[in-house]
């Protein structure tokens, strides 16, 4: 063999070795690193995930609550309109009475039958 040859075995076994050092050790500690890194992640995901459960649940019981408020809402806006008409046609039935029927009213009302000048 001549020494080209040697130089040629020994260059090539060198650059097998230099791959294998960088390709093939110290992956473990990156490795382990990476797992633990993927470790804690998926602890933040799964605290995330139950986070996300509970304000799900507090959304759809606060939109319950705003559903049954609307409810009360609509039945109180019902009653006002209610109140409303009888009061509107009440105060239309007073302005259709004239000045001898108001006189009557008040007296039998107030249990004033004679006059005060009287």
């Amino acid at each position: 063999m001549s020494k080209s040859n040697i130089l040629n075995i020994i260059l090539a076994v060198a650059i097998i070795l230099l791959l294998y050092v960088v390709f093939f050790t110290g992956d473990e500690d990156y490795t382990q690193e990476y797992n633990a890194k993927i470790e804690a992640l998926e602890q933040k995901v799964d605290s995330l995930h139950q986070k996300n459960t509970a304000l799900e649940f507090e959304a759809d019981s606060l939109e319950f609550a705003i559903e049954e408020s609307d409810k009360k809402i609509n039945k109180l806006n019902t009653r006002i309109y209610v109140i409303k008409k009888e009061t509107k046609e009440q105060l239309n039935a007073v302005d259709l009475f004239g000045d001898d029927e108001l006189e009557q009213f008040f007296a039998k009302r107030y249990g004033q039958h004679t006059d005060s000048i009287n």
